[in-house]
């Protein structure tokens, strides 16, 4: 995997957030759900995830980071997203640790904020990318949280039905 790569689309993704909000250009979904997957955390294809009940994943696969809402809901529906926001330790000793925040794309009233969802691909999509171009995939693998790299897939599926609404 080129993790250039990952940084170079979070950076363009960055720069393109106006246009796609205003809906002058479409978020490559399929490329976004192509990176989580070469990451290689999470046990099936991102695609599968998102008609999974919220009980299906927090007994299978969930690292509890995520606020499950209703455990009958399709994990589509979730309104927590789980922020990848900074990194810190010791690459050289191969120390490093990721810090996480809650999101929610939605405002008081309940409408969806696409903006929001795509700062959130396009920032932890750069943290990865960063720390990935100094270290081994295999100590990422072991400290990223399933519920933050899901979350990722999650603001991308959100956003591709909000495009193609």
């Amino acid at each position: 995997m080129n993790f250039s790569e990952i940084s170079k689309f979070a950076s363009t993704l960055y720069d393109e957030t106006d246009d796609i909000v205003q809906k002058n250009k479409k978020l490559d979904t399929k490329k976004v759900y192509k990176l989580i997957d070469e990451i290689s955390l999470l046990r099936q294809p991102i695609a599968e995830y998102f008609d999974m009940t919220e009980n299906e994943y927090y007994q299978e696969e969930s690292d509890h980071g995520l606020t499950l809402q209703d455990e009958k809901q399709k994990m589509s529906d979730l309104r927590d997203r789980v922020l990848l926001n900074h990194v810190d330790g010791s690459l050289v000793n191969e120390e490093i640790n990721f810090t996480y925040n809650h999101e929610t794309p939605y405002d008081d009233d309940g409408q969806y904020l696409p903006a929001e969802d795509l700062h959130l691909i396009s920032f932890s999509l750069q943290v990865i990318g960063a720390v990935s171009s100094n270290t081994r995939i295999g100590n990422i693998r072991n400290i990223l949280s399933r519920d933050a790299l899901l979350s990722v897939g999650l603001a991308a599926h959100a956003v591709d039905e909000w495009q193609n609404k």
